[in-house]
């Protein structure tokens, strides 16, 4: 098996550490990037070259991107960040993770030009004051390939588990029969419905009498269809919070009658979840905020435990995250574990307001 990623999805993904922060931080807009990309590739000498293709592989992981910048007779290449406010306040993952991704681009452009060593720069333009701030390091093309190898090493341990866990799912849920002895009245048909919908990757709108079991006609033959059609994810939206919990009873259920590998994520407002209503959402204030982004390495701990906390946001892949609560939290919640880096995800919520 062979995977291809982009050189940003990897680094977001392997190399993004620190602390939970939903401060705002005005950024520039799309155009404003561009134009501040090209005004700093205006500036350069005769011979500076943009926008260079470049791809490496390790092992069966292919990893493609365009580095920013060349410039052939300083031997550098440059990373260029648009930014508006001021730089001093970027927070240090922030920086951690540009120089992540010139590290990858400056191995890349090692290996593919047969270069010992090279000069690499992060270009931070202001958008406002037209002024760059440029920061520098020097790296042997060794020490290069070994970051590159480290990060590429936690990707493909990830996708190998990914895989291994997508091949048991498939396999149960092949196996998976309806968990009752019959099904009620207007059920089947329903059911029946729901999957020729998910088969033919038609929509479908249904309306049904209280009763006839919606809930469970609906999640059954989705997930059925899963292995067949190589879905991932399905997202069960509810109107009202009883709705959710009816979702989440059904999937107990489905678990209960074989569906053990199921990973779902139950999404609750922030505003609903929060033990510290009185603090910003940084790790600055809040405890819990503190160093809790990790990225996930390695399978999964047992899918069931006694309790759950659904806390914080859901990142999916490629750059699946999980928060990790620090503190007893008093808002837990009975079922499953909900696991943030999945990409066979069920997603069940009530209409809220995301962190």
């Amino acid at each position: 098996m062979s995977y291809r990623v982009a050189v940003r999805a990897l680094c977001e993904f392997t190399a993004k550490v620190g602390d939970l922060d939903l401060r705002f931080t005005p950024s520039p807009t799309a155009q404003e990037g561009i134009a501040g990309h090209a005004q700093v590739a205006a500036r350069r000498a005769a011979g500076y070259e943009r926008e260079v293709a470049l791809e490496g592989q390790y092992r069966q992981l292919t990893v493609r991107g365009r580095a920013d910048g060349y410039d052939p007779r300083r031997n550098r290449l440059e990373e260029i960040k648009t930014f508006r406010g001021d730089l001093e306040r970027q927070p240090a993952n922030h920086r951690q993770l540009h120089w992540a991704q010139a590290r990858v681009y400056g191995w890349l452009l090692c290996q593919s030009r047969g270069l010992d060593e090279i000069e690499l720069a992060l270009v931070y333009f202001d958008v406002v004051s037209h002024k760059e701030t440029l920061l520098v390091e020097h790296h042997t093309a060794d020490t290069l390939r070994d970051f590159f190898e480290s990060l590429c090493q936690r990707f493909v341990a990830w996708a190998e588990q990914e895989l291994a866990h997508r091949a048991e799912r498939d396999q149960a849920l092949r196996a998976l029969r309806f968990p009752h002895a019959d099904f009620r009245s207007g059920q089947r048909q329903l059911a029946e419905a729901v999957y020729k919908a998910a088969c033919t990757g038609t929509t479908l709108m249904a309306q049904a009498p209280t009763g006839i079991g919606k809930t469970l006609a609906t999640l059954f033959p989705q997930l059925k269809a899963f292995p067949g059609q190589r879905l991932d994810k399905l997202f069960f939206l509810a109107a009202k919070t009883s709705g959710r919990r009816l979702a989440l009873d059904a999937l107990q259920t489905l678990q209960r009658h074989g569906a053990t590998t199921l990973r779902v994520l139950e999404l609750i407002a922030r505003e609903k979840s929060c033990e510290h209503p009185d603090k910003a959402c940084h790790g600055e204030a809040c405890p819990l905020a503190k160093a809790s982004t990790i990225v996930c390495r390695r399978p999964a701990p047992p899918r069931w435990s006694s309790r759950c906390w659904t806390r914080q946001r859901c990142a999916t892949s490629p750059s699946p995250t999980r928060s990790v609560p620090t503190t007893s939290p008093r808002n837990w919640r009975a079922g499953p574990t909900w696991w943030w880096a999945t990409t066979t995800t069920i997603s069940i919520s009530a209409p809220c307001s995301m962190a």
